[in-house]
């Protein structure tokens, strides 16, 4: 289960409906995702929360479709957390985004694992 109020890190069975049922589509889905993520020219970047300062907008543009991503591939916390960051990014409340920025490593791996248990596959 994940933190309060957020929901659990991975819905294994909303992933799959939201995919229409195919588990080829949703598998695909969850590796776009962690690929986004890893990317150090897309979404990899909001890992590096010095990025915030200089480059706002850039990083708001990487934040507001992660947020989409993850929703479709059914990661409630992170989607949670991901949405926080776009609009602590979008009010230019910076301290906060770090905070939220500082967050995201460990909600992807906690995802990751979660994902890899209830996926070996994936």
């Amino acid at each position: 289960m994940g933190a309060p109020g957020t929901g659990p890190a991975y819905d294994p069975e909303r992933a799959l409906a939201l995919a229409g049922g195919s588990s080829a589509i949703r598998d695909r889905t969850l590796m776009g995702v962690f690929e986004f993520l890893q990317d150090p020219a897309r979404g990899g970047r909001l890992l590096d929360v010095r990025q915030y300062h200089d480059e706002v907008a850039a990083c708001y543009e990487l934040a507001h479709p992660a947020v989409g991503l993850v929703r479709q591939a059914a990661m409630p916390e992170l989607e949670v957390l991901l949405r926080a960051l776009t609009d602590a990014l979008d009010a230019r409340d910076l301290a906060k985004a770090e905070r939220l920025g500082l967050r995201l490593p460990a909600a992807i791996d906690t995802v990751r694992s979660v994902v890899s248990a209830s996926h070996p596959s994936a």
